[in-house]
C-alpha cells in the first residue's frame, strides 16, 4: 500500500464535514444579518455579507478541487485527484488555480474589514470613505489579490516538463496516483543540472510576490487593530452602546484573525518556506490541507458568538425549538409551562441586553 493514501481519504471526509459547516453557518450569518436594520452596522453590513458570501465561494471551491499537499525538500505541490473533482487535467489546474486565488481573496476582504473598523473608531467624520462612490475602489482591490495570485499560480506554479519529473514517480510511490490521475500546481526552488544543483529563479520569485502580499495585509490587520484597540480604551464614544458595539465587532474582528493565522497563514508560510530550507516534514503536508478546510466553518460561528445580539437570537431560536419538540413529543403539562416561563425570560432579557 503507497505510504500515503490513508491520508488522502482522511482529508477528503474533514473537507466533506468542513464545506457542510462553512456553507450552512455562513447562510446563518448572512440571514442574522439581513434581519438587523442598516442603522445598527451601518455600511459594515454590507462589508460582513460579502466576506461571507465570500467563504461559501471558496468552501465551495475547497470541496469541489479537494486540495492535498506534497511537500519534498526542494519543491511543494498542491494537487487534485480528478477521480475525486470530477474534471480533466487541464480543467483540474484551473481550478486549483481559483481555489488558490480565493485564498488571497479571503486575507484582502480581511484587512479592508479591519479598515472599516479602523475608520469607524479613529476618524468617524470620514465615513463616506466606505460608501457607493468609494466601493469601486475595494472592488478592484479584492480583485486585484485575486488576479495577481491567479496569474502567478497558473503561469509561474503551473505544471512543467521539469516538475513532471519528479513529481509524477512521487505520486505513483506516496499516493499510488498515475500521471494522469491528478492535476497540480506547484513550486520547484532546485534543479538539478549535471550533478550540479541550480536556482530556479521564476519560483522564487513568485513566491516572493505571493509571501508580499501576504505580509501587506497581516501588517495592515496589526496597525488598524493597534490602533483601533487603543481608541476603545483610551477614548470613550458617544455612548456606552456605540462603544459596546465597536468592542463586540472589534472582538470579533480579532479572533477572526486569530484563526486564519493558525490556520491559514501559518501553514501555507510552512509550505513555501520548508522547502526553500530544505526541510521536509510528512506531517505538515498532511496538516495544511485539513486545517485550511476548516477555516472557512469557523469565521462565521465566530461573529455569531461575539456578536452579543446574534448570540441571543440563536439561543432564543434555540430554545423555542426544544418547546416545540416538548409539545409534540405529549410532555407533561407542568413541563411545559415551566419551558415557556424560561422562554418568556430568555425573549425579555434579549430585548433588553441588545447592543445598545
Amino acid at each position: 500500500m503507497c505510504s500515503s493514501s490513508k491520508w488522502l481519504e482522511i482529508t477528503f471526509w474533514v473537507e466533506f464535514i468542513g464545506f457542510f459547516l462553512s456553507v450552512s453557518s455562513h447562510f446563518i450569518l448572512i440571514y442574522l444579518i439581513l434581519e438587523k436594520p442598516k442603522a445598527t452596522f451601518g455600511n459594515y453590513k454590507y462589508l460582513m455579507i460579502s466576506f461571507s458570501a465570500s467563504g461559501i465561494f471558496y468552501s465551495c471551491l475547497n470541496f469541489w478541487c479537494k486540495p492535498n499537499i506534497h511537500l519534498s525538500e526542494t519543491s511543494f505541490a498542491i494537487f487534485t485527484i480528478l477521480k475525486t473533482s470530477g474534471v480533466s487535467q487541464p480543467i483540474g489546474v484551473v481550478l486549483i488555480t481559483l481555489y488558490c486565488s480565493s485564498y488571497a481573496m479571503m486575507l484582502s476582504l480581511l484587512s479592508v474589514q479591519f479598515f472599516y473598523r479602523y475608520t469607524s473608531v479613529i476618524s468617524p467624520l470620514n465615513s463616506t470613505r466606505f460608501s457607493r462612490k468609494t466601493a469601486p475602489f475595494y472592488i478592484i482591490y479584492v480583485i486585484s489579490f485575486f488576479n495577481i495570485w491567479a496569474l502567478l499560480t497558473y503561469f509561474i506554479n503551473g505544471p512543467s516538463n521539469m516538475k513532471n519529473q519528479e513529481f509524477i514517480p512521487a505520486f505513483q510511490i506516496e499516493y499510488c496516483l498515475g500521471p494522469t490521475d491528478f492535476s497540480y500546481i506547484g513550486a520547484k526552488y532546485y534543479y538539478f543540472e549535471n550533478e550540479i544543483r541550480r536556482y530556479h529563479w521564476p519560483s522564487f520569485i513568485c513566491i516572493f510576490t505571493m509571501s508580499s502580499l501576504m505580509c501587506s495585509t497581516f501588517s495592515g490587520l496589526s496597525y488598524f487593530g493597534t490602533c483601533t484597540f487603543k481608541t476603545l480604551k483610551k477614548v470613550g464614544l458617544t455612548s456606552y452602546g456605540s462603544k459596546e458595539l465597536q468592542n463586540q465587532l472589534f472582538r470579533t474582528l480579532v479572533v477572526q484573525t486569530i484563526i486564519p493565522t493558525i490556520f491559514m497563514y501559518f501553514p501555507v508560510s510552512c509550505m513555501f518556506l520548508f522547502p526553500m530550507i530544505g526541510l521536509q516534514i510528512e506531517q505538515v503536508a498532511i496538516f495544511i490541507p485539513i486545517t485550511v478546510s476548516i477555516y472557512p466553518c469557523l469565521e462565521p460561528m465566530v461573529a455569531m458568538y461575539c456578536i452579543k445580539d446574534f448570540r441571543h437570537r440563536i439561543q432564543g431560536s434555540s430554545l423555542m425549538f426544544r418547546v416545540l419538540i416538548t409539545l409534540l413529543l405529549n410532555i407533561p403539562v407542568s413541563d411545559i409551562l415551566t419551558c415557556s416561563t424560561v422562554t418568556r425570560i430568555q425573549v425579555s432579557s434579549t430585548q433588553r441586553d441588545s447592543f445598545f
